[in-house]
């Protein structure tokens, strides 16, 4: 029964923050976040912090934090728009908040980010950093299982212990063939979000939508285009590799998920292939 138990929690748990995660735009609450999950506010508060050791306003509230960091750093927003995409009824509001929790305002924080030009990012070379020269796709609709895993990025035994969890549901449920295809999906910059609470879902296409089991989540990546630059090298480079696309295409960027997708993997990690895929805005 503990074990059911423990297996429903998580499910909660992965819908609780899945829901957080694309309504972080609309207002937010306890009540409204435990009647989704058709729990008592209490419980549901319990639950939450025992399972992520942080309540669900504080959640939140960092969730909307570094979701306006990225938008500082990919987008040439206004403070109203900024302040609408994070939640915030106003920019007073959103200014107050993003003060107190890093202690600057976020116009102080737009002054200090570099200029990104033509010229500078040109400076490095694409190869250089291992990238091909990207193509454009239309994605379309694709389902995945996940599960998901927080700490620093890239954590050998909490990755291993991760990916053999989704790689054994796999197999029971006979969902894995030739034609499965294995994503990462990053939800938090390193630079901003402590190491300890970075998000990373490791994930599997599967035919259909499937029922959530336990730690194993559903996700549908939403038909669109994409930007995909093929990546050789160690998964350390990774980084590197963000920090160009973005700058490259920080003018179309548009408000959906990043994906990775490990093409190849190999024990020579020079030979390892990465596809990156970045939303973006066609042009009208």
């Amino acid at each position: 029964m503990k074990e059911e138990t423990t297996y429903g929690h998580q499910e909660l748990i992965n819908q609780a923050i899945d829901y957080i995660h694309t309504h972080l735009h609309q207002t937010l609450s306890s009540e409204m976040l435990a009647m989704e999950m058709n729990m008592s506010v209490y419980h549901f508060h319990r639950l939450f912090k025992s399972y992520l050791q942080e309540t669900i306003s504080a959640y939140i509230t960092r969730q909307r934090m570094e979701r306006a960091v990225m938008y500082l750093q990919t987008r040439d927003l206004s403070l109203q728009e900024l302040s609408e995409k994070v939640g915030y009824d106003t920019p007073q509001s959103f200014s107050k908040a993003f003060k107190r929790y890093f202690g600057f305002s976020p116009i102080a924080f737009r002054n200090t980010l570099p200029l990104v030009t033509t010229e500078t990012t040109m400076a490095e070379d694409i190869s250089s950093i291992g990238l091909q020269e990207p193509e454009v796709l239309l994605l379309p609709t694709m389902h995945v299982a996940y599960i998901r895993i927080i700490g620093p990025y890239g954590e050998k035994e909490s990755y291993e212990r991760g990916w053999g969890s989704l790689c054994d549901f796999l197999k029971e449920c006979t969902l894995q063939s030739s034609a499965t295809r294995w994503f990462g999906i990053s939800f938090d910059d390193p630079t901003v979000t402590q190491k300890k609470r970075c998000r990373f879902y490791a994930c599997a296409s599967v035919p259909q939508k499937i029922k959530p089991s336990g730690a194993i989540g559903s996700l549908t990546i939403e038909n669109g285009p994409y930007v995909v630059y093929t990546y050789r090298g160690s998964y350390k480079g990774l980084l590197r590799a963000y920090t160009y696309i973005y700058s490259k295409e920080k003018e179309r960027l548009r408000n959906a998920l990043s994906l990775e997708e490990y093409v190849t993997w190999s024990k020579n990690p020079s030979e390892q292939i990465t596809k990156i895929y970045i939303p973006i805005r066609l042009n009208q």
